[in-house]
């Protein structure tokens, strides 16, 4: 069974993944969003969510490696 992952990761699940207070995260959201559209100006950024690709990438290490914030 495939997992239902949504496209734009929210505060919690930034929380959860770094152990950081709900602010730090909301912070972190804002930065990645600001590099995202930096890279790339056509792209969709939405207030207090981060793209789930691009958080992935650029946090996570797992993509390409491009991402670097």
């Amino acid at each position: 069974m495939a997992e239902n992952k949504t496209m734009f990761i929210g505060v919690a699940q930034i929380q959860q993944d770094w152990g950081i207070s709900r602010s730090k995260a909301y912070q972190i959201i804002k930065d990645l969003n600001a590099e995202l559209k930096k890279k790339n100006p056509g792209a969709l950024v939405v207030s207090g969510r981060v793209n789930r690709f691009w958080y992935e990438e650029a946090c996570l290490q797992r993509g390409n490696g491009n991402g670097n914030v």
